[in-house]
């Protein structure tokens, strides 16, 4: 007896976060993430369509894009593969109450649906360490009650060079202590250490009020803060992956 085996390909699904300065690309088959790639955001679009060559079995594609000018770079895949950003007109896991619904951002919503999915029915606080740093918050009742957006690392080793006369450019590099014994030191130290303070102050604010408070701490400059931080929180790398997922799943059939 002669038996045949058929492979059945598995529709692929593609997670996409566009951000400042670097493009993630996420290719799931079903909640496994089969490939996890990034590249510089000016070569997006080369990247995409290497990507969509080297798997025609990608059927959804889901994107967050900071920008929001990059929309066009799917119109070509439209007809053979869904699309759907991310914004708040989509179908969210979570009852969206900033008043100003419409400039909520799509990293931030997509970080608020991951919460969700990951800790349903939690007073949680996300934490998001990149160009800037956000602070978001969802309640128990999965009611998202609005958030912060502060300078990231990056951002304001960049405003002391470009707003002063003679402070220079720095890359971060982690201070021994809070007291700088040269301008060098000084500016390492007033960087990291005003950041540190500022976690620390907006973990403490939502602890008061919430004593079941869950922190997670995520983003590319998440490793720059100090273990003793990162011990009292849940450190995901890929919880943007994850958001992007849940919600592809929430709209695909919408």
């Amino acid at each position: 007896m002669i038996k045949f085996i058929f492979q059945i390909h598995a529709k692929l699904k593609l997670a996409i976060d566009l951000g400042n300065t670097l493009t993630k690309f996420f290719l799931f088959k079903g909640e496994k993430i089969l490939l996890q790639e990034k590249v510089n955001s000016s070569f997006f679009s080369e990247k995409l369509s290497k990507i969509i060559d080297a798997y025609p079995e990608i059927k959804s594609i889901i994107y967050s894009d900071v920008s929001g000018k990059t929309g066009k770079n799917f119109d070509q895949y439209a007809t053979t593969i869904r699309i759907i950003p991310v914004n708040s007109e989509m179908r969210l896991p979570f009852v969206n109450a900033y008043e100003s619904q419409i400039s909520l951002g799509a990293d931030r919503i997509v970080l608020v649906a991951a919460a969700c999915k990951k800790y349903p029915t939690s007073n949680v606080l996300v934490i998001d360490m990149g160009t800037c740093i956000t602070f978001d918050f969802i309640d128990r009742n999965n009611t998202y009650l609005g958030g912060a957006i502060s300078p990231g690392f990056e951002m304001r080793f960049k405003a002391l060079n470009h707003y002063t006369a003679n402070l220079p450019i720095l890359k971060h590099q982690t201070p021994k202590n809070p007291e700088g014994k040269s301008t060098h030191d000084a500016i390492q130290a007033g960087v990291h250490f005003a950041i540190l303070d500022e976690l620390s102050a907006r973990i403490d604010y939502y602890q008061k009020k919430y004593h079941d408070l869950t922190v997670i701490l995520t983003g590319g400059d998440a490793n720059k803060l100090p273990k003793t931080l990162k011990n009292s929180i849940f450190a995901h790398s890929n919880f943007t992956a994850e958001g992007m997922l849940h919600l592809l799943k929430l709209n695909i059939d919408s």
